[in-house]
């Protein structure tokens, strides 16, 4: 399986390499803008310059995303796309991960069972047996854990949910990215995703250990805030009744979002509303 990880001005601080080769995975590629950036990313001596692609695409994460579908990954291919700061793999320990659901309400219960460290190597292995499952079930879009709290993660897979890219799992379609879109381009491919087919594949037992709105890439939360506003209201407007303001500690209440279903039913009656 391939694996691409488009970074932007975290020359100095990008990890996603480290971990994938610290595990033994080096079947990895880091997508850059231009060969400007190309010099930068070169002077860390942890990067490898033969796995750096130039896409020469225009600014913007949904620009590097749309190159990736029609130039890096074949058509029905899965592959991989990781965010630039991803550290770790924490899961469901070994011993417990077969389980389809555990009693996190359970008095006694140990989160500790949470807490297991996968190398690269052994995630990638457990990542190959979720797109089994999403070939069962003919989804195309594969994700993890959005949240470290074991007490929202008890059942192991959800099919109807936010695929965050910190991690994401892909079978090109041809879907494209939505250029409108510069903050919360996974929002809009998900919704795609959720109106052609269906559904997505969420593995609940896998949470990414990644930095979020770090120096770099598209910004801290205060540079993306305006753009966030601007992503929602156009994602309301273009997927009207999927997605619902959510109230979020310490973030503006008209940037973030949460998708108003939880299960096929309620998706696919929603899915029928847009096509009478």
């Amino acid at each position: 399986m391939k694996i691409i990880i488009p970074s932007y001005g975290r020359a100095d601080t990008i990890t996603t390499h480290k971990f994938l080769e610290d595990g033994g995975v080096t079947n990895y590629n880091i997508l850059l803008h231009t060969e400007e950036h190309k010099k930068d990313y070169c002077r860390n001596p942890t990067i490898d310059p033969s796995k750096i692609i130039v896409s020469n695409a225009d600014r913007g994460i949904a620009n590097q995303r749309r190159w990736i579908i029609r130039n890096f990954a074949e058509k029905e291919e899965w592959f991989m796309t990781m965010d630039d700061n991803v550290r770790g793999i924490k899961g469901v320990s070994p011993k417990h991960y077969g389980k389809m659901k555990l009693n996190v309400t359970d008095p006694g219960f140990d989160k500790t069972i949470y807490d297991h460290e996968y190398n690269s190597t052994e995630f990638i292995e457990l990542c190959h047996r979720d797109i089994s499952i999403a070939e069962a079930i003919n989804v195309k879009y594969c994700g993890f854990s959005t949240v470290p709290n074991y007490y929202f993660l008890a059942k192991k897979y959800r099919s109807v949910g936010y695929v965050i890219s910190k991690i994401a799992i892909i079978k090109n379609m041809g879907l494209d990215y939505d250029l409108n879109l510069e903050a919360m381009e996974d929002f809009g491919f998900t919704a795609e995703n959720l109106l052609h087919f269906g559904g997505v594949l969420i593995n609940n037992f896998i949470i990414p250990r990644a930095g979020h709105y770090e120096k770099g890439g598209i910004g801290t939360y205060e540079e993306r805030l305006p753009r966030k506003i601007k992503d929602c209201a156009y994602l309301m407007y273009k997927y009207p009744g999927l997605f619902r303001y959510k109230e979020k500690a310490g973030c503006h209440p008209m940037a973030e979002l949460q998708i108003r279903f939880t299960n096929t039913k309620q998706l696919d009656e929603w899915r029928r509303s847009l096509n009478k």
